[in-house]
């Protein structure tokens, strides 16, 4: 089994491209109050939407608690896309390198794409590749996608 490797979901939403880049661009702190796996997330420095900017945070996976610290590394307006680091603490455990891109790109018709790419390395050939938090991303997207065509 490889050590390192790259996995993704891609799939349709109904809010806007506009929409989903402003709340994980400005307003990252309010998605802890949307999805209800995530149980807890707050500034360890700087501040919720600055490169280099540090957070904790406390997800569900697979049905239990798994805190990280998290660090914007990049921030696209034009391409619309955001690259955030993940590390430390438990999902430090298993991973040496995790690093997850969001992406949100508009179809010829109109409609619109997320995706999310998590680019990985485990720490042995006993952890699996991110599954579990694909499966995280893909649930917790669709509460942010009916929020905000609610809102």
């Amino acid at each position: 089994m490889a050590l390192s490797g790259k996995v993704s979901i891609e799939f349709g939403i109904q809010a806007t491209i506009s929409q989903w880049f402003n709340l994980f661009h400005k307003n990252l702190n309010h998605v802890q109050n949307i999805c209800e796996r995530i149980h807890q997330a707050k500034v360890h420095e700087g501040d919720w939407h600055t490169i280099g900017s540090v957070k904790n945070w406390t997800f569900i996976i697979d049905g239990k608690p798994v805190k990280h610290k998290e660090k914007i590394e990049a921030i696209d307006e034009s391409k619309k896309t955001i690259t955030w680091s993940f590390f430390d603490e438990d999902l430090g455990q298993q991973y040496k390198v995790f690093i997850l891109t969001m992406e949100l790109n508009e179809k010829n018709d109109g409609s619109y794409l997320l995706k999310w790419t998590i680019e990985y390395e485990v720490v042995n050939e006993n952890v699996e590749p991110p599954y579990s938090y694909l499966d995280f991303l893909n649930k917790s997207s669709k509460h942010v996608d009916d929020y905000l065509v609610g809102a």
